[in-house]
């Protein structure tokens, strides 16, 4: 294959993808025109909160009894001392 011959087809391939970029770029430039970035994020992160909110309600759901110890548990610790105060001045009477 001659140089002139290479040459022709480098630069035909060079077209072709110049080409590609700029429609890649057009289609960018339009699908930004639609929504801002700073949208697309902030409605992705709310589809992303919904889905949490909606896994969690089907755990919670699905497992009432371990939420309820678990609270139960919590607040028991929570007031450790109070209880602990209050069952020994019981033990104490």
């Amino acid at each position: 294959m001659s140089d002139a011959k290479q040459l022709s087809d480098a630069r035909a391939l060079r077209t072709e993808a110049w080409a590609q970029v700029r429609g890649d770029v057009e289609r960018l430039r339009d699908g930004l025109d639609d929504k801002s970035i700073g949208q697309r994020i902030k409605e992705r992160a709310t589809d992303e909160v919904v889905d949490a909110i909606d896994t969690a309600r089907d755990v919670a759901g699905e497992n009432k009894t371990v939420i309820g110890l678990t609270v139960a548990a919590l607040v028991g610790w929570l007031f450790r001392r109070p209880i602990g105060e209050l069952v020994q001045d019981m033990l104490d009477r």
